[in-house]
C-alpha cells in the first residue's frame, strides 16, 4: 500500500481528494481511473501515463471486477466527475478511493507529464484572451466583448494566468442572465479554460 491515502483529505462522500504533486510522487503505486469520455482522454488536456479509460457511465459496471481494496485515484477534467465516481465506488464497498484534485486542469497546470495524441499548441495567455474575445463575437448575445479588455484595463493591461482565469469565471456567472445560448457560452468558456491550463507560463513566455 503507498500512503497516498493518508495524504489525502477526507470527503463527506468518504472517498479522499489528493493533490496533483502527491498522485505525481506515487502514481506507480496506485491504479489511475480517467472516467472521461474518449475525445478527452486523447484531447487536449492528454492523460496520465498508466492511467486506464473508464467513462463515467461504465464505472460501476467495470469496477465489478476490481479488488475492493485496491487503491484506486480516479481522474477527470476539473475533479467533478471523477468526485462523482468515487463516491459510486465507496458505495460499491471500495475501501481506498481517491480523487485527483483539480483533474487534468490541475495537472497540466502545474506542468507534470502529459500522454496526447497531438502536440498541444504553443500558447501565451495574451493568445487564450484573443481566441475568448474572438469566440464571444462569433456568439453575440447579452455580454459585451469589451467585458474583458475593462476588466484588464482595470488591473493594469497584460492578462496574468491568474487574472484571466478569474476572468472567466465572472464571465460564466454574467453569461448564465444575458447570453441567448447559455450551452455554447458554456462551451466556449471551457474550451477557452481548457486552452489557458496549457499555455505557457508568464515567466516562460519572453
Amino acid at each position: 500500500m503507498s500512503a497516498l491515502y493518508e495524504k489525502g483529505t477526507p470527503h463527506a462522500e468518504g472517498y479522499r481528494d489528493v493533490d496533483v504533486s502527491a498522485v505525481a510522487g506515487e502514481r506507480n503505486e496506485v491504479r489511475l481511473v480517467d472516467v472521461r469520455e474518449p475525445s478527452e482522454f486523447d484531447g487536449l488536456l492528454g492523460h496520465i501515463l498508466g492511467a486506464k479509460l473508464v467513462p463515467l457511465s461504465t464505472v460501476e459496471q467495470e469496477a465489478g471486477s476490481w479488488p475492493r481494496d485496491a487503491e484506486l485515484v480516479m481522474v477527470c477534467r476539473s475533479g467533478v466527475r471523477s468526485g462523482r465516481a468515487a463516491a459510486q465506488l465507496v458505495r460499491q464497498g471500495f475501501q481506498r478511493v481517491m480523487n485527483l484534485r483539480g483533474g487534468m486542469l490541475a495537472w497540466n497546470e502545474t506542468g507534470l507529464p502529459v500522454v496526447r495524441a497531438e502536440h498541444p499548441p504553443e500558447l501565451q495567455v495574451a493568445d487564450v484572451l484573443d481566441t475568448l474575445l474572438t469566440r464571444m463575437l462569433e456568439l453575440g448575445g447579452g455580454v459585451p466583448a469589451s467585458l474583458p479588455l475593462g476588466l484588464l484595463q482595470a488591473r493594469g493591461g497584460a492578462p496574468t494566468h491568474a487574472q484571466l482565469l478569474c476572468m472567466l469565471d465572472l464571465l460564466r456567472a454574467a453569461g448564465q442572465a444575458a447570453v441567448k445560448d447559455p450551452g455554447a457560452w458554456e462551451g466556449m468558456l471551457r474550451e477557452c479554460r481548457d486552452l489557458l491550463a496549457v499555455s505557457r507560463p508568464e515567466s516562460s513566455a519572453a
